[in-house]
């Protein structure tokens, strides 16, 4: 009789157990469901800083690899012409800022814009940079939007819309078709990607 009650006992512990693992499970889900939790998209702390610490080195041309869960976009840097901005995205990317943000904006036959915190394009570094080296812009052509947001123009787009507007701080060398597979991304209304397009990591080059 001793060995059937313990037998019992020992059933209703593991019962207990599944029921409260059963209950946790429910309650992530649901939280992951209501948006409590982040569900990969804009895992940045939101850290800001007061300044950039300088890291260009005039004896280098510098250029970066976007990795992208769709791919990598190579970008040559033109670190002579807008110094103060290409500064600000090096240093950043060197502080893995960039890291689980996303390209919030896509908007066909115009651009792709990412770095933003706050994904809604308020979101910056907590300092300012002047505005540099405002050529004009061409196809694949890379700008910065803030001191941290910065966009690639794509094809078709009216450059009338950023020439003079924004600085010109490199042009994408490499992976063209990835920054194509980005601008036909299915968006929301406010041009939002539907399902996230991650920036994995930066990698900085120097030439």
């Amino acid at each position: 009789m001793s060995e059937l009650k313990n037998a019992l006992g020992e059933n209703k512990k593991f019962l207990f157990l599944a029921l409260a693992l059963l209950a946790i499970c429910t309650l992530v889900v649901f939280s992951l469901q209501s948006g409590k939790y982040p569900s990969g998209s804009l895992i940045n702390n939101e850290k800001t800083y007061s300044q950039p610490d300088e890291v260009l080195d005039s004896k280098y041309n510098y250029s970066i690899t976007v990795s992208t869960v769709y791919g990598d976009i190579s970008i040559d840097l033109f670190e002579k012409e807008a110094p103060e901005n290409v500064n600000s995205l090096l240093f950043l990317a060197s502080q893995r800022y960039y890291e689980g943000l996303t390209f919030y904006k896509v908007i066909k036959n115009f651009v792709i814009q990412a770095g933003d915190t706050k994904g809604d394009g308020s979101g910056n570094p907590g300092y300012s940079v002047k505005m540099e080296n405002t050529i004009d812009f061409n196809d694949y052509d890379v700008g910065m939007a803030n001191a941290s947001q910065f966009f690639i123009v794509l094809p078709n787009s009216d450059k009338k819309n950023f020439n003079g507007k924004y600085s010109v701080v490199g042009k994408v060398t490499e992976g063209f078709v990835v920054v194509d597979s980005i601008a036909k991304v299915e968006v929301d209304k406010d041009y939002e990607p539907v399902n996230d397009v991650i920036i994995k990591s930066i990698l900085i080059q120097e030439n």
